[in-house]
């Protein structure tokens, strides 16, 4: 069962150091982790959020301490212990933050804890265990507490426990010190109160002491029911600016600015734009882990701005938004980049396309009317006569998109730009035999195409407009790599032969976990495939694109903009995958094994994000 488990947590977990032992190895005395060192816990320099670290715990502790902290995560009965149940405020009570820290980063070898400093940041760290620490209390005990500090603690240790209360002698804690707050665990808080002031809270319960002592611990980190948005000293000011012939006015004369927390939305504001054109942003938090986005309309139409980080160093930030004038001519549309990934299925071919479709005009694009839609359309992709299951990542089929016949247009503006506009779709192609022809007719100049094809004994693949690059492994699967760059527009056609017919075993079953659920599945398409499809987005325009760029055939995802838009469609993906879940359609470690995948590519994208503002790249 050891071994088992072992296993199970280094696929779970990538942490494959230790656990991945010979049983022989692993039979020795237990490996120790350091015992705790308060000089080795770093003290977080912003609040830890929770809600930030909810993510984290789901994929990394939930499935030891389970998913609301009770310990009975699926993996929880193979422990040698048992896990800390996070939910019974018990385990935590002479428990300091720094503490549980420490053990994160440093693990528990000895319980078959991994140390996540392999893994994650500090920060992450921090924001995990906050998560973790907030599931033994909630929003009601929250407000209870928050009463009772205002009725009794506020006037010394202030408003924001900062210790500044107009009734405040002496030296009070600093409640919002994180250096102090850190490795101060609630029972000695408790001990603390009792024995400078026992006669506040005489009366009280011990519950009402508890949630005063949780209300005062939420003054060193953000619970997940509480705006992570501080006001700050920041300022942000910009201009509007307007292309040629565009018209010199706003909807409203307001600009639109939005925060953003790692990926939630967690404040909006507005500005009404100067006669001048610019607009100001004042009172704004100067944490560097919030980014600002600046937007205004024009003709319906939404244009932004760059994002924009400001921090204590650098509290102020200039940024502009351009409104364009409109045209209903697709001359300067243009493919920046498509990617294809191509599935096969006993019986089926199943395809998810997408097109990162740019604007090299100065006028947005806002599409023509053509006969069977009731609505301008802008873009379109012919699509297979016999494609079935026709569904879309980012809109759905009769809103945003509109079929007729055999082509799919998209209804959103096309902004100038490069890869101003991401469309995301998927369908799969039944076939008789082992033998497909699929074409495909761009109507559009294409910059650069990239082209996955699961790779099993026996495929062969014709494509006499593309370039073969390399077969590349992915989430555990093959796949052979082609790829053009500047041609169209005009015809690209592939020739497949060898595919899997109807009632076929997949021959990678034996070898692939992910591969081997194809055997079961029958046309046109099942969950499995919309989910590894779309999962494998990541994998390829911030993996093996990159990879096949080095050797000079395809080109990289490197933009902001692209980047921006490939986390929002990783984030979309992790919904789903938990919706999914929720409603039981996948198991507790399927979920768990794709909720890490794309996890993965998620940080691979913020890293690269990160390291795009940092180097000013665009």
């Amino acid at each position: 069962m050891l071994v088992a488990f072992a296993t199970l947590v280094a696929t779970l977990l990538g942490w494959v150091g230790w656990l991945t032992l010979p049983v022989a190895a692993q039979d020795q005395p237990a490996r120790t982790s350091p015992p705790y060192d308060p000089t080795q816990v770093t003290v977080p320099t912003t609040l830890p959020f929770a809600a930030a670290g909810r993510a984290s715990y789901l994929e990394n502790c939930a499935p030891c301490h389970g998913e609301t902290g009770l310990a009975d995560g699926p993996t929880a009965a193979d422990l040698p212990g048992p896990a800390t149940a996070f939910a019974d405020a018990a385990a935590l009570w002479e428990r300091s933050p720094a503490q549980l820290f420490h053990t994160t980063k440093f693990g528990r070898l000895e319980k078959l804890m991994p140390p996540w400093a392999n893994q994650l940041t500090d920060d992450e760290i921090w924001n995990t265990v906050a998560y973790a620490w907030s599931l033994h209390t909630d929003a009601d005990r929250h407000g209870a507490g928050a009463q009772l500090y205002a009725e009794s603690c506020a006037a010394c240790h202030g408003v924001t426990g900062a210790g500044d209360g107009p009734e405040a002698t002496g030296e009070v804690n600093d409640f919002s010190d994180l250096a102090y707050t850190t490795f101060v665990s609630q029972a000695a808080w408790l001990e603390g109160w009792q024995t400078a002031h026992p006669d506040i809270g005489a009366d009280w319960a011990q519950t009402q002491k508890e949630d005063v002592l949780e209300y005062i611990r939420t003054f060193s980190y953000i619970p997940p029911w509480a705006s992570p948005y501080r006001p700050g000293a920041g300022v942000i000011t910009g201009t509007v600016t307007f292309g040629p012939d565009a018209p010199q006015q706003l909807e409203g004369g307001n600009v639109f600015l939005d925060a953003y927390l790692g990926f939630d939305q967690i404040a909006s504001f507005t500005a009404t734009v100067g006669a001048d054109n610019t607009f100001r942003f004042a009172d704004l938090a100067v944490d560097p882990n919030i980014t600002y986005l600046a937007t205004a309309l024009a003709d319906g139409i939404s244009y932004s701005s760059g994002m924009v980080s400001l921090t204590p160093e650098q509290p102020t930030a200039t940024t502009n938004v351009t409104i364009y004038a409109v045209t209903d001519s697709p001359d300067a549309i243009r493919i920046n980049r498509a990617h294809w990934i191509l599935e096969s299925q006993p019986g089926a071919l199943v395809a998810v396309q997408i097109y990162l479709v740019g604007n090299d005009g100065e006028r947005t694009f806002v599409g023509r009317t053509v006969e069977g839609v009731d609505v301008p359309v802008t873009v379109g992709f012919p699509v297979p006569a016999d494609a079935v299951e026709l569904s879309f990542e980012n809109g759905a089929l009769g809103d945003r998109f509109r079929r007729v016949g055999d082509i799919v247009y998209d209804t959103m503006p096309v902004v100038p730009g490069e890869n101003s506009q991401q469309i995301i779709m998927q369908y799969a192609i039944p076939h008789d035999g082992s033998a497909l022809d699929l074409k495909q007719e761009f109507a559009y100049p294409v910059d650069s195409l990239s082209l996955l094809i699961a790779n099993y004994p026996n495929l062969r693949v014709d494509a006499p407009a593309l370039t073969f690059d390399s077969i590349q492994t992915i989430q555990g699967a093959e796949y052979q790599v082609w790829g053009q760059t500047g041609f169209g527009p005009g015809v690209v056609e592939v020739k497949l032969q060898g595919l899997l017919e109807q009632g076929a075993v997949d021959p990678r079953a034996a070898t692939s976990s992910s591969a081997g659920q194809l055997a079961t599945i029958d046309p046109p398409m099942e969950a499995w495939a919309t989910w590894v499809m779309i999962a494998l987005v990541g994998a390829i325009m911030v993996g093996v694109v990159g990879v096949a760029l080095q050797r000079g055939t395809l080109i990289p995802v490197t933009t902001r903009q692209e980047l921006h838009t490939l986390r929002n469609t990783l984030l979309t993906q992790i919904a789903q995958l938990d919706d999914q879940h929720a409603l039981g359609q996948i198991s507790d470690a399927d979920w768990l094994r794709r909720r890490a995948d794309l996890k993965a590519q998620l940080m691979d994208v913020v890293r690269r994000l990160e390291g795009a503002a940092h180097t000013g790249h665009t």
